[in-house]
Formats: structure tokens, sequence, C-alpha cells
């Protein structure tokens, strides 16, 4: 039977850390590398876990009528995706389908995941008014 060459992470040394309450020492991971170093940087990582695309369930309230839509879609999906999904629940609602989420209103383009939706988050339709 062949193994594979899996690569496992180096543990990280450990240094006790002395509490001021008097409290008993309390083990700290460091990397050896920052022990001689002035200056450090950290750099920001965007979560690997936040680029997958997760199904989670939204519902739309129609302001009109008041009546709730629940949707099941992707956190990649957009706005645009979502307004068609509620308009073949509600064909009766054709025309202008503006929507807000938090108080704001939505643009098409828009990802879910770029606005932070989470599960169980709900989008309220509403009516523009023309005129000057």
């Amino acid at each position: 039977m062949a193994t594979a060459n899996v690569q496992r992470p180096m543990a990280l040394p450990v240094r006790l850390q002395h509490c001021l309450s008097g409290d008993p020492p309390i083990p700290v991971l460091y990397d050896a590398t920052f022990l001689n170093a002035t200056h450090a940087s950290l750099l920001a990582v965007k979560d690997p876990e936040s680029t997958r695309a997760s199904r989670f369930t939204v519902t739309v309230l129609n302001g009109s009528d008041g009546k709730i839509v629940p949707l099941v879609l992707k956190s990649t999906d957009t706005i645009g995706k979502l307004q068609k999904s509620f308009l073949q629940k509600r064909p009766d609602l054709t025309g202008s389908l503006n929507l807000a989420y938090n108080g704001k209103s939505v643009q098409g383009h828009q990802s879910l995941g770029e606005l932070g939706v989470k599960d169980g988050a709900t989008f309220i339709t509403f009516q523009r008014c023309h005129g000057g």
C-alpha cells in the first residue's frame, strides 16, 4: 500500500505567558521568526469559506399586500436572479420590482454575498413614485 506524501503544518513552539493577576501562566503559541524582530506587518486574508457558494433561504415581503414569499438561493446569486425567482412565484407583480434590504435599495447586479445577506434575511418590495 503506497502512502501519500502529506504535508503537515509545522507545530508552533509554546511559551508560558505570565498573568499580572497572579493566575497560573497560560501556554501561548508563537512563531520563532518573530523573536528577534523589531517590526512586523499583518496582511488581511479573505476567508476561503466565504468564497464558496452556500445555499440559504431568504424571504421577500410584498409591501403592497403583506404576503411573504420564501426563496432558496446561493450567496453568489444576484439581486436580478432573486427578482426572477420571486416573479416566477408571484407573476402578478410584473413591472418595476424594487427591492430593499436593511433599509437600502438594492441593484440587480449586486450579489447576495456582496450585500452580506445571511440565512433568513428579508427583502421588502416597494414602489417608486414618478414625478418631480
